[in-house]
């Protein structure tokens, strides 16, 4: 059976009274949904479970600059945004000043004519 718990270094979530009780029992947050005797959950937490719809997104992991880290922190803080949203215009902003051509919504594209 595996170890589980902390295996050095990281940081402790406190425990509350410290006897027994799992972080977070008894507490539930907004919209956390109830499964009443039935088992199956609310309408709310079902709406909120669904796909969302929309263009499909790729994980794009990189490395920036710590400057450049607190610079996205800062706008998405102050102006409501996400970094998703921040980075995708960000760089379709770059690719049109670089006359990148657009890609269809399966991210392809098209050969061009020369």
């Amino acid at each position: 059976m595996a170890k589980v718990g902390n295996s050095g270094g990281g940081a402790r979530r406190p425990t509350g009274s410290g006897r027994g009780r799992a972080v977070g029992a008894g507490k539930r947050g907004p919209g956390a949904g109830d499964l009443g005797g039935t088992g199956t959950p609310s309408p709310e937490l079902t709406a909120k479970l669904e796909p969302r719809k929309g263009p499909t997104k790729v994980p794009l992991n990189t490395r920036v600059l710590a400057s450049t880290e607190a610079r996205l922190n800062w706008l998405v803080n102050n102006r409501q945004s996400t970094v998703t949203n921040v980075v995708d215009v960000a760089l379709q902003e770059f690719f049109d000043r670089y006359s990148v051509p657009p890609a269809d919504l399966d991210g392809r594209i098209a050969e061009q004519d020369s």
